[in-house]
């Protein structure tokens, strides 16, 4: 893991990402949906940004990986993950942001949870929902 960044996102501490800057939350949603209201809500980066911010990372310049998992378990309202919820979050960093490392960009970590919830299929062998 290279604790330097190759080309981090410009940092922005306090204010919220820049809208649209990833093609990330353009693609199709292949997993279940991430609200189970029923209303069809989309995913967007300014959900994964309020939910970050209820979560106090508003001013982290910088998530950890613990940080991007509690991240993602908020958007999902998962209290415990299964192994398939790493590994989703594990494939959404390497395809995503190109590699582990020991702190992601916060805008990259948006984009992270995006991917991961575009993607997530859920746990086939338990239900963590909260």
């Amino acid at each position: 893991m290279s604790a330097m960044n190759q080309n981090p996102e410009p940092r922005r501490q306090g204010k919220t990402p820049r809208v649209g800057t990833s093609w990330v939350w353009a693609l199709p949603s292949k997993g279940i949906e991430w609200c189970d209201c029923g209303g069809g809500h989309e995913l967007t980066r300014e959900v994964v940004w309020s939910i970050a911010h209820e979560l106090r990372m508003q001013r982290c310049l910088e998530l950890t990986y613990a940080e991007l998992m509690e991240l993602a378990m908020a958007v999902w309202r998962h209290e415990a993950v299964c192994s398939f919820f790493q590994e989703a979050l594990n494939r959404a960093i390497i395809d995503v942001y190109g590699r582990y490392d020991r702190h992601y960009p916060i805008g990259a970590a948006l984009d992270i949870v995006g991917y991961l919830s575009k993607n997530w299929q859920g746990c086939p062998e338990n239900d963590f929902r909260a």
